[in-house]
């Protein structure tokens, strides 16, 4: 019988297909491999680089071009010196130096252009002490420079200058005001304002104009100043400016000396004479009036009656106001004469007093400003606010105003209508005094 071929026997590869079966079954018996969670840490912070810090590190501008330097000055060319081509002069001998006049300079003079002086009229002070200034003693507020008009509805109207320098009283007495009759009711009804000074003390001109009356003339033969002798020596400038078309001047009375001459024209601020006491005065001062011409045309210095209170149309200090009021009964009249008080409302201190006008019903009284129709002004006022009082016998009156800088505060001190206030009590007869007629203007 024959024997099978040679081959692989089947046995053998039943065997090898189990085995590798086997190892299949023993991968996929393996245990998987736990997942892993990784958490994400934040980066490390990094450094903030000023780059301009960076640029300069890494060397910039060391090859630049050097910053210029200042020579020391001793590289500094001489300078030129200049070469006198004319021939060679002779020396100056003693002799020649004798002969020269010398100029003689008094120590700390200073000097001034002489000013023309009017032939003064008669009076007892000596020259020497008419031109002699006291020292200073107290500086006042410096005041405002003229012209202001700073109310919104144009009423007010601060023109001049004041006529006397701060280093002396260039502010009306409290006493003796515009359209008062003075301590005591005992002088005539006061048509301007009083700064009493040493004589000697300058007077200046409160605005430019033409000098329409100096002490050395007569208005009428054997006559002064407008028929009266009370002014003294007086000078008058009617001002290049008006007021609604009327002319406008001032007038200063009782002066010791004067420096201009009629005719001479004047700037704000020019010395026009000294403070003195001629005429008739219970002291030495200047008289300051402002008077305004009626109608547009004036030929003539304008009369008695036609002055208007100069401190609502001098300047006031810096810082100040003026206050103008107009005090009446219930019946819209004008009260004379009555006491009006200033306090401060912040402190409650009194910073004033001052009375209202008399009218006298003539052709010389005192006016009224027609924008304002007033009847007391209380003068260089500082800022702020204050109350206004009238106390007329037992009957008390008042009002709050604010001050402003430069400008016119006006308030109206009235009863209820038809309010009447009681009557003055009796005063007892006083015999007439020499200073009755004494303090005239």
């Amino acid at each position: 019988m024959n024997r099978p071929s040679g081959g692989i026997s089947p046995l053998i590869l039943i065997l090898v297909a189990l085995i590798g079966f086997g190892g299949l079954l023993a991968l996929n018996a393996r245990p998987a491999e736990p997942v892993r969670v990784i958490v994400p840490t934040p980066p490390a912070p990094t450094q903030t680089v000023n780059p301009w810090q960076a640029v300069l590190e890494a060397g910039f501008g060391q090859q630049g071009t050097l910053v210029p330097t200042i020579p020391p000055v001793s590289s500094f060319a001489p300078p030129p010196t200049l070469v006198y081509a004319g021939g060679v002069s002779a020396p100056i001998s003693a002799a020649d130096v004798a002969s020269v006049p010398t100029l003689a300079i008094a120590s700390g003079a200073t000097p001034t252009r002489p000013l023309p002086t009017a032939q003064l009229l008669a009076t007892d002070i000596p020259l020497t002490a008419q031109v002699v200034n006291l020292p200073t003693q107290v500086w006042q507020p410096p005041p405002l420079i003229p012209p202001i008009s700073r109310d919104p509805l144009g009423r007010d109207h601060y023109y001049f200058s004041r006529p006397v320098d701060s280093n002396a009283t260039n502010f009306g007495i409290f006493n003796y005001n515009y359209g008062s009759d003075g301590p005591q009711d005992a002088w005539r009804v006061h048509a301007g304002i009083d700064m009493p000074n040493p004589i000697g003390q300058t007077v200046r001109a409160a605005g430019s104009g033409i000098i329409v009356w100096a002490a050395d003339g007569l208005r009428v033969e054997g006559a002064v100043f407008q028929n009266t002798s009370s002014y003294g020596n007086v000078v008058v400038i009617r001002h290049d400016f008006g007021y609604e078309g009327h002319p406008l001047f001032t007038l200063y009375a009782h002066l010791s000396a004067v420096l201009v001459l009629p005719g001479q024209r004047v700037e704000r601020g020019e010395p026009i004479g000294l403070v003195g006491n001629s005429g008739r005065v219970t002291g030495p001062h200047v008289h300051f009036e402002v008077r305004m011409c009626p109608t547009n045309v004036c030929d003539d210095i304008p009369g008695y009656g036609e002055t208007y209170n100069p401190l609502l149309w001098m300047v006031p200090y810096v810082g100040h106001g003026v206050i103008a009021g107009r005090l009446v009964d219930g019946f819209g009249d004008m009260v004379d004469d009555a006491d009006i008080t200033l306090r401060n409302w912040a402190r409650g201190t009194v910073e004033g007093t001052t009375t209202t006008y008399i009218f006298q019903n003539t052709g010389v009284d005192v006016n009224s400003d027609s924008n304002w129709q007033e009847n007391f002004v209380l003068p260089d006022v500082p800022e702020g606010r204050y109350e206004v009082i009238a106390n007329i016998n037992g009957v008390r009156l008042s009002q709050l105003v604010d001050v402003s800088e430069g400008m016119t505060s006006f308030i109206e001190l009235a009863p209820q209508p038809g309010v009447t206030f009681p009557e003055d009590p009796p005063q007892p007869t006083l015999e007439p005094s020499a200073t009755a007629e004494g303090e005239g203007q």
